[in-house]
């Protein structure tokens, strides 16, 4: 009896064990679920996505408590609605749930579900409607992406659809085409795979087989990537929309593979919105723009995410209509440049611009030393576009030369001899009777305007009204009784003081151009004044930092000739299109808020100008007991794009207590590194000029700021890309 019972239960314990061993089918696990699943979770940092937070105060703590009651009134007097220190965010539990699917029934005919029993039926989309309306929006999408990525690829798709109507149709290859007659030869050649063909090259298109073989065609005139030729977001156009669609050329010894993709966005403010295409046969993209502001930028991107080359242009050239299709301007896509120019000899006469032998150069304040090539070529990678340094080269038996190069932007630069400057000096000694002794500080540069030497402009230094300026001939020799540059635009100051210099080109009462340089004893300056015709429209804000509430101020900027008054917190500017370092002071109209510095470039697309209250400054300093050095200034700094480190290159001992970071609400971080929408504070700056650098956590980039520090004097910093 025992084993005619043993027996009749030992097929239900085999279909047992099936069920409930899971198996691995076609490479992918199978675990049966006949229980409604419900999953817990408790996160800590949570990315910036829909939550619900509960604010949690830390434990008592005596310190903060007697700091909290101590600053209460230096906040109230700012009227900051920004808490100082950073809370910790309590995120409330997260909890998944998730209902067993029906199974068809192995022995049912029909094909029929086998519906569930004793489980509790759900709306799994409940939870979306306690989400805020944007995340709604959000999740609606993913869920239609899911949708997409789940579909039955069984079916034909679209493209299979496609070629066949344009098949009927009669215009793909080998079909009802009729070819006019023609005189011309077509002499035989082997396309993409490899197969001889005569005939000239007809409509077709690339269909993709699902095994990711090449597509056959008669032509060969196949995507560089073997699958479609149109790259990038969706073809449909936009409601609301307009299209801009242009040629794109990729020059530069620039090339693209399998490895590469190329990424086209509209890019607004520093925001990246929407996206384009690009069809490589036709070298042509196009991309829906929904404002007409901004920039298209092109990137060309391989596949560990590093930019090989990069093009643009801005919105504001396209002629605008009233249709919705416009036509672009040439879309080139260059070899990204960082740092990179050349230094050669001045007397050089070379075709091939050879440097002098041993030449040496640094950049970051001589923390990095860059290799130079024979035909004096430099480059330093991994610099963020925009990035400004003082390049500084010296070789034997010539004078050190000093430069401040912006990243993005190819400089050309030259070492003068020894015996050419002393000689300059002895002339001009001659010439206004006076002995020039000590270490030669020269300032030198030429007047061009569009990549032609000027003549007729008078030269100044704004920060020395003492020193003279010095005009060449067309003998390349100092005249006493020139006024004003020659046919050659060369000028140069002798004596100069050391520190940060701002030159100033004019022309009768009307202001030319404008240059900065860096003085140091037993340097040569190099301060070319750039003038064009070209100008560009710029927006420039003016805000509250951390509320990015519009505020009022008066602006003086090296470009423009009168103040600028910004009464709403923005304006739109025309500057010239030149890539170079400028300075301008804001003075905002509320006594809340400081005075300060801030650095711009002519070249950039907008212009931002985040302002800070003095109670902010004052509190945190406070608080940290950070001691008052004198002689000494402020430095502010944002980061919006990713987490950094920032120190002042060149200043090793620099203390590391005198930096202080926050997030994006003002509010210390307790963490010796700065989060993407914060930024940093360095308090006790020495007087002099600086090399602010900031070291992305993600990116491994570096971003320089060369900054020009007074005492008591605060600057505003914003780094990004």
């Amino acid at each position: 009896m025992q084993g005619t019972q043993l027996k009749r239960l030992i097929p239900f314990a085999v279909i047992a064990a099936c069920f409930t061993w899971s198996s691995n089918i076609g490479g992918v696990k199978f675990v049966p679920i006949y229980e409604a699943l419900i999953i817990k979770a408790q996160k800590n940092s949570p990315a910036y996505v829909a939550f619900e937070e509960l604010v949690e105060n830390k434990k008592p703590n005596s310190e903060w408590d007697v700091f909290a009651n101590k600053t209460a009134n230096l906040l109230e007097a700012g009227k900051s609605s920004a808490p100082l220190f950073t809370q910790k965010v309590v995120l409330a539990e997260m909890v998944l749930r998730k209902s067993p699917e029906p199974i068809p029934a192995a022995n049912s005919p029909t094909g029929r579900m086998v519906a569930q029993e004793n489980l509790p039926q759900e709306n799994d989309n409940a939870w979306i409607a306690q989400l805020p309306p944007k995340e709604q929006q959000r999740v609606r999408e993913a869920q239609y992406r899911t949708e997409v990525l789940n579909q039955n690829w069984q079916e034909p798709t679209f493209s299979e659809r496609a070629k066949e109507v344009l098949e009927k149709s009669g215009v793909l290859v080998g079909t009802n085409i009729n070819v006019a007659p023609t005189n011309k030869v077509y002499v035989a050649s082997t396309d993409n795979y490899g197969r001889t063909r005569t005939e000239p090259s007809r409509p077709h298109v690339d269909i993709p087989n699902r095994s990711g073989a090449n597509p056959a065609s008669d032509n060969g005139a196949t995507s560089i990537l073997g699958q479609k030729s149109f790259v990038g977001g969706a073809d449909e156009q936009a409601s609301g929309s307009r299209r801009i669609v242009g040629p794109i050329e990729i020059t530069g010894g620039l090339a693209i593979t399998n490895e590469h993709h190329i990424e086209i966005r509209r890019n607004d403010e520093g925001v990246l919105k929407e996206l384009g295409r690009v069809d490589l046969v036709q070298g042509t993209y196009n991309i829906d723009v929904e404002e007409a502001s901004g920039s298209v930028v092109a990137k060309l991107v391989d596949k560990d995410g590093k930019t090989l080359g990069e093009g643009s242009f801005r919105l504001n050239v396209v002629a605008s209509n009233n249709g919705n299709y416009l036509q672009g301007p040439k879309l080139k896509v260059l070899p990204r440049t960082d740092i990179a120019g050349v230094v050669n000899d001045f007397y050089n006469t070379r075709a091939n611009d050879m440097a002098p032998s041993q030449t040496r150069v640094t950049l970051i304040k001589g923390v990095t030393d860059v290799a130079v090539k024979k035909d004096g070529a430099v480059s330093m990678d991994n610099v963020t576009r925009g990035s400004t340094t003082v390049m500084r080269a010296a070789a034997p038996k010539h004078l050190q030369t000093a430069q401040i190069v912006v990243s993005g932007q190819e400089f050309r630069s030259n070492l003068y001899p020894n015996s050419m400057i002393q000689a300059m000096q002895d002339i001009v000694s001659q010439q206004r009777a006076t002995s020039i002794e000590g270490e030669p500080t020269i300032v030198w540069g030429r007047v061009i305007l569009d990549g032609k030497n000027i003549s007729g402009i008078d030269v100044s230094i704004e920060s020395d009204p003492g020193a003279q300026a010095i005009y060449f001939n067309q003998f390349m020799i100092p005249d006493p009784t020139l006024k004003a540059t020659s046919e050659n635009g060369l000028f140069a100051f002798v004596g100069v003081t050391p520190g940060f210099q701002s030159l100033l080109a004019t022309r009768g009462e009307s202001i030319f151009g404008y240059s900065n340089v860096v003085v140091e004893e037993g340097s040569v300056a190099v301060g070319d004044v750039e003038a064009t015709i070209k100008s560009e429209p710029v927006p420039l804000k003016v805000y509250d930092a951390f509320t990015g509430e519009p505020k009022a101020a008066t602006i003086t900027m090296q470009s423009l000739v009168e103040e600028l008054q910004v009464e709403n917190g923005s304006r739109a500017l025309m500057l010239p299109h030149i890539n170079r370092l400028g300075l301008m002071r804001v003075h905002p109209e509320s006594a809340d808020y400081l005075p300060a510095r801030y650095l711009y470039n002519d070249a950039d697309e907008f212009i931002h100008v985040p302002l800070v209250q003095f109670n902010w400054l004052s509190a945190i300093k406070a608080f940290l007991k950070i001691d008052d050095t004198p002689t000494s200034g402020y430095v502010v700094g944002f980061v919006p794009d990713e987490d950094f480190e920032v120190y002042i290159a060149g200043y090793d001992d620099f203390n590391a207590h005198n930096i202080v970071y926050f997030d994006m609400q003002g509010r210390i971080l307790q963490n010796r590194k700065g989060m993407g929408g914060g930024g940093f504070i360095i308090y006790n700056v020495p007087e002099d000029t600086h090399e602010v650098v900031v070291l992305g956590s993600r990116s491994q980039k570096i971003y320089s700021r060369v900054v020009p520090v007074d005492a008591n004097s605060l600057s505003i910093l914003t780094f990004r890309e």
